[in-house]
């Protein structure tokens, strides 16, 4: 099918796993980050146990690191619908960076008090559904290796091996979209057993 415009309608638009991270990425003129889709068990411990589940990662994070995140948001903007940000989750204390990414909330799905939370940018999304008991589902849709480039190495403060992570959706208990987001986990220490 052809519309007016000459454009062939039965082609898909490619779909952008690191969307909402490419959109803060091009808006500051950097490139695309260099990756590499991967089955969950091609995953190495322990980003494996941290990533490849059907969960937040807030409360992945906390348990796995022993102490409560906060999130430091790094860039934002929101049109009344939507809320995206760009941002790192620290372990309280330590200052310690365990996640960085990018989200795009779907304002118009969360009910009043939750939204006034997100909007605050203390919590993660997930920290915030968790405490409030609203039911929800971690849908991951893919499972990255990422090749760190320079402005990545500038936020986690290191660029030693390839990094980790997940592209993931939060949806409501009706499969409306809660979040989009990308989850990308520093470096951590591996386990000597």
């Amino acid at each position: 099918m052809i519309d007016p415009a000459g454009t062939d309608m039965t082609v898909q638009p490619e779909y952008d796993l690191l969307y909402p991270l490419s959109m803060f990425r091009r808006t500051r003129g950097i490139p695309d980050l260099s990756n590499e889709v991967l089955d969950g068990s091609e995953i190495p411990q322990p980003y494996r146990d941290l990533l490849v589940r059907n969960s937040d990662m807030t409360s992945q994070l906390e348990q796995f690191h022993g102490g409560t995140i906060y999130l430091d948001g790094l860039n934002s903007s929101n049109d009344n619908r939507a809320y995206f940000s760009e941002f790192a989750l620290r372990l309280e204390g330590d200052e310690r960076l365990v996640e960085y990414g990018a989200i795009e909330i779907t304002l118009t799905a969360l009910p009043a008090d939750i939204k006034a939370e997100v909007l605050a940018v203390r919590r993660p999304l997930g920290g915030i559904l968790n405490r409030h008991r609203i039911s929800y589902d971690s849908v991951p849709k893919a499972f990255l290796k990422i090749v760190p480039d320079e402005a990545i190495c500038e936020i986690l403060g290191s660029c030693e091996e390839p990094l980790y992570g997940r592209c993931n959706e939060i949806t409501g208990f009706n499969g409306e979209i809660y979040a989009r987001i990308v989850e990308i986990l520093p470096p951590v220490p591996r386990s000597s057993d």
